[in-house]
């Protein structure tokens, strides 16, 4: 179910102005953990530890420290060997991408729509992410450990519009998290609030409603 995109400008026949680049979440859009990645957490660090990484991976999500070092740091203070980094760094790794997501953002960038994605990764996911293939399906790719801040942060998305040179108005976004849906909207742009349980044909219809592919026949 399409749950709406902000209002946009109108043509003079009332149809509202194509945005010209949308911005791509990931998680819960194109791709998912695969399988249960907090039991499996759960399953190295006990009582506490999901809790603990989760709250220390925060300002990783912005650019400050290298995740490995503080997932190290992390169990180790719960008494935890080094040799528990890789396991549980496999939490992050293992990614399953949706292909008939990708299908959807190959038709909206074949329509003449510049598509950029815009995720919050620390920096040992962004590398592994590198190797799906999204630099060459994305115009611009922008990680929130490069860009020095992090969704729901308006800093965030003002940051890529600068780098963009567009007004908010002439940029979707659709992610399926809502405070980063809210955020961007209050901001001015057209934003879906994506259900990620909805799947690649959900995601279709949503570029439609936003006029950056055309409508069914």
């Amino acid at each position: 179910m399409t749950t709406g995109a902000a209002p946009a400008d109108r043509t003079s026949d009332g149809q509202p102005e194509r945005p010209v680049a949308v911005l791509w979440d990931a998680d819960g859009v194109l791709q998912r953990p695969h399988g249960d990645w907090a039991a499996h957490l759960r399953g190295i660090g006990r009582s506490g530890f999901l809790e603990a990484i989760i709250a220390a991976e925060r300002p990783t999500l912005r650019g400050d420290g290298d995740f490995r070092e503080v997932l190290a740091q992390v169990l180790a203070d719960r008494g935890r060997p080094a040799s528990d980094v890789p396991r549980a760094l496999l939490a992050w790794e293992r990614i399953d991408v949706d292909p008939a997501a990708l299908e959807v953002v190959a038709a909206v960038r074949a329509n003449g729509v510049a598509c950029h994605l815009a995720t919050n990764q620390m920096n040992h996911r962004r590398d592994v992410m590198r190797g799906l293939g999204y630099d060459e399906l994305f115009d611009e790719l922008y990680f929130s450990c490069e860009l020095g801040e992090a969704k729901p942060d308006p800093a965030y998305f003002e940051l890529i519009l600068d780098r963009l040179g567009l007004t908010p108005d002439q940029v979707a976004f659709v992610d399926d998290n809502a405070p980063n849906v809210e955020t961007a909207r209050a901001l001015g742009i057209r934003s879906i609030h994506h259900d990620p349980t909805s799947g690649a044909r959900t995601l279709r219809a949503e570029m439609r409603d936003l006029g950056v592919l055309p409508p069914l026949p």
